[in-house]
């Protein structure tokens, strides 16, 4: 079942085109100040999209049932044209000026057409006008047919993309990097025309890896998108945490609603990250917290929040300010993605000094934490880590312990971070939180490495 208006995300509605060219399309279309009319009206979205000529399109997104449908007055015969993803573009980032108003006559019409039409299908043969509704096993048949054809679409997209990695390997390293990059352009927007957004995603990426002498990180980059083709043929066999794991690499968008209701905890923000990704700002934001009960152990939970490149994220978390919501993780087999359930509450006033621990790690043990992770996923590109006691250390850039051990740092960390870090550290060993991805570690936030005495004392 498509997710509801409230419910979609940039990625859940870049799997709607019809093919890669919309999606781009869309994406530019996406800004508000090309749309003097924006609307919703319950579970219709409408607006006037500003064309090159003389008069806006309009544009309209019937999201009432299971399957999203739109109607657009340009000359596209692609469904949805790129107007109609622009709107859901917009409304899934929560973009320009929305009114509550009923659409125009031109798209009520159609509406109610559809709203007949639907009512039609959904009546059992022999029902007359009044009757029940049509019979649920009726509607749960029509989903599992649509189902199948998604499956079948992505199944011949993952054996065109086995076909392509057997030959990519074939013809060895050196061939591969004479390839003109509008090949792996090509091979992605296969993958995307087949749904499979996430492996088209690490198809692009694979230009950036090609100049890397020993070829390490691209035989395991390689290993991920094959494993991806294979996972694909044994899905029906996997647990259901392993089979989301690798729907989730292909680009399936996750269900929020479908997640179960999580309690109330309390949370605080450990930091955030902002990167572009292809026409997409993307915001992970790390949360720990949550404990249920005393003595508990604290969870970390990661938000991740999208936007077309240029339009405005939620607003940010406070960093380290404790509020209260309900956090319900999605279905992995290790659990880190996290969607935040109902309101916010509180976030306004600092935590107290004292109140500001993180749980300890080694760097000695970063290594071997994250084999472990990707041991229960393979796809995972990062993990959220705890170090301490360390210090960091400028030249080179790297994270550093007593016992001589030492990661480097990302080459994307700005040196201000690094410095306004270390005034904050004044020469003392601290606990760092931060991302790492196997290779190289982020440092996001700080905290002293332990309790002061009296704080022990007291215990």
């Amino acid at each position: 079942m498509a997710p509801t208006l409230d419910h979609l995300t940039a990625d859940t509605v870049l799997a709607l085109a019809p093919d890669s060219s919309s999606a781009k399309a869309a994406q530019k279309l996406a800004r508000p100040a090309g749309w003097p009319t924006l609307a919703r009206d319950g579970d219709v979205l409408w607006g006037e999209c500003q064309g090159s000529g003389a008069h806006p399109y309009l544009v309209g997104v019937d999201a009432r049932s299971a399957e999203i449908a739109s109607k657009c007055s340009c000359p596209s015969r692609k469904f949805p044209c790129k107007h109609a993803l622009g709107l859901l573009l917009l409304h899934a980032a929560g973009s320009g000026e929305w009114t509550r108003t009923a659409p125009p006559p031109d798209l009520t019409k159609w509406l109610g057409g559809r709203l007949s039409r639907a009512e039609k299908a959904a009546q059992v043969s022999e029902q007359g006008p009044g009757d029940e509704p049509a019979d649920p096993a009726a509607q749960a048949r029509a989903q599992q047919k649509a189902q199948a054809a998604r499956d079948r679409k992505r199944s011949a997209g993952l054996e065109d993309l086995e076909l392509w990695l057997s030959d990519l390997v074939r013809e060895g390293l050196q061939a591969a990097r004479t390839r003109p990059y509008a090949d792996w352009d090509r091979q992605a927007a296969r993958l995307v025309d087949a749904q499979l957004g996430g492996a088209a995603r690490l198809v692009r990426q694979i230009p950036e890896l090609l100049h890397e002498e020993g070829g390490e990180a691209l035989t395991a980059h390689l290993g991920k998108l094959w494993l991806l083709t294979q996972g694909w043929r044994s899905r029906d066999a996997l647990p259901d945490a392993e089979r989301a794991d690798l729907l989730t690499a292909l680009g399936t968008p996750l269900d929020r609603a479908g997640l179960p209701p999580a309690s109330p905890g309390v949370w605080r923000s450990l930091g955030s990250v902002h990167e572009e990704e292809g026409k997409l700002t993307v915001r992970r934001t790390w949360l720990l917290g949550g404990v249920p009960e005393p003595g508990g152990e604290e969870a970390l939970a990661l938000l991740l929040d999208f936007a077309p490149t240029g339009q405005a994220l939620p607003t940010p978390l406070a960093l380290g300010h404790p509020f209260t919501a309900a956090v319900a993780y999605a279905p992995s087999a290790y659990a880190q993605r996290a969607v935040v359930q109902g309101e916010i509450v509180g976030g306004e006033v600092p935590p107290h000094p004292d109140d500001l621990f993180m749980p300890g790690g080694t760097l000695g043990g970063l290594q071997a934490h994250y084999a472990a992770a990707l041991a229960r996923n393979p796809w995972l590109e990062r993990i959220g880590a705890f170090v301490g006691p360390a210090y960091l250390n400028l030249d080179p850039p790297q994270l550093c312990d007593a016992a001589g051990h030492a990661v480097p740092l990302h080459p994307g960390v700005e040196n201000s971070e690094l410095w306004h870090m270390i005034a904050h550290a004044e020469t003392r060993m601290q606990t760092y939180f931060g991302e790492w991805d196997g290779v190289s570690f982020v440092p996001l936030s700080l905290e002293p490495a332990a309790p002061p005495a009296s704080a022990g004392a007291g215990a």
